[in-house]
């Protein structure tokens, strides 16, 4: 799983904690996504689905490539040939990547504050539906390269799973009840840590957690490695109709969610960065050990992305 992508509360709160999350950055940044790319095209070795993807890709584009599209065009200088009219069909695409549940949340649902009708679990169902039948939102491009990025985004358990902080003292994770009390952490973006306040828990899962996991390896390496020494688990095959997978995997990454979460001590409150683009931030420290406990996390979460996205691609092209 974003590096990995950036990493959501009942309609009357979802405007301005959207404002606020878009200033994240990238879930399991290029590094992961690419992984979980790779991955998929070897599990999908001499399959229609594969003949399939090369067909709506460009000549000799891969599906690691394809993954990193929807964080490169985050962007506002980046340009290509495709970029500007799907910015211009969806200017709100950054927010397309999460949704803020509360991590101790037992499922996820659009009846769960934090899940909206755009978050990353429905516009990747809406890129299965265009994938199947041809049309919706996106052309079948747009689709598949959303859908790789998506896949791995909802396995990087911060862009599903939010932490929120009480307003006043004690300071602690709490689930949000009604308008105030409480603030959000916009996925891990604003519990900070280390040398002047620099690093994030966001960036730590999109990043720090994945480099020292692959360590020397690059991406072709790590995913091959994955391949041989991370057995495919029961739990990761999905159960019913392809449409209800991803609501599965996000439901599976909150439980995640709690995991990364415990042990982790709110120190202070911060208040604004410098540049007053993050409203609200936390110091916080994490628990001895931590290292230890994310590398394993990674390891599966990024042979699961692979292993799930290879099998959507399998249940939309058989």
């Amino acid at each position: 799983m974003k590096p990995w992508t950036r990493s959501l509360i009942p309609a009357a709160l979802t405007a301005a904690t959207i404002s606020a999350l878009s200033i994240g950055v990238g879930a399991f940044g290029e590094a992961g996504h690419r992984v979980v790319g790779t991955l998929a095209e070897l599990h999908l070795k001499n399959t229609r689905a594969l003949a399939e993807v090369r067909r709506i890709l460009r000549p000799n584009e891969t599906l690691a490539a394809a993954a990193v599209w929807p964080d490169t065009i985050k962007d506002a200088l980046y340009e290509d040939g495709e970029t500007a009219l799907f910015r211009l069909n969806h200017p709100a695409h950054d927010t397309y990547h999460y949704a803020n549940l509360p991590f101790q949340s037992e499922r996820y649902g659009l009846d769960v504050p934090g899940a909206r009708p755009a978050d990353v679990v429905q516009m990747a169902r809406e890129c299965i539906r265009v994938l199947r039948k041809g049309k919706g939102l996106f052309t079948q491009r747009e689709a598949l390269r959303l859908l790789v990025h998506f896949t791995g985004d909802m396995h990087q358990p911060l862009h599903v799973g939010n932490a929120f902080v009480s307003a006043g003292a004690p300071l602690q994770f709490i689930v949000p009840q009604g308008p105030t009390g409480w603030r959000t952490t916009l996925g891990g973006n604003s519990l900070v840590y280390g040398p002047e306040n620099r690093f994030n828990m966001h960036s730590y899962w999109d990043s720090h957690a994945v480099n020292i996991t692959m360590q020397q390896d690059d991406v072709a390496a790590f995913a091959a490695r994955l391949m041989t020494a991370v057995t495919v688990r029961p739990e990761w095959t999905a159960q019913g109709d392809v449409d209800g997978w991803p609501g599965q995997w996000a439901t599976e990454g909150l439980a995640r969610a709690k995991v990364i979460h415990q042990g982790l001590t709110v120190i202070s409150y911060l208040g604004p960065d410098d540049a007053k683009r993050t409203a609200h931030r936390w110091l916080i420290a994490q628990p001895p050990g931590y290292d230890e406990m994310a590398r394993p996390i990674v390891r599966d979460q990024l042979a699961a992305g692979g292993y799930r996205l290879a099998a959507v691609l399998r249940a939309i092209w058989p």
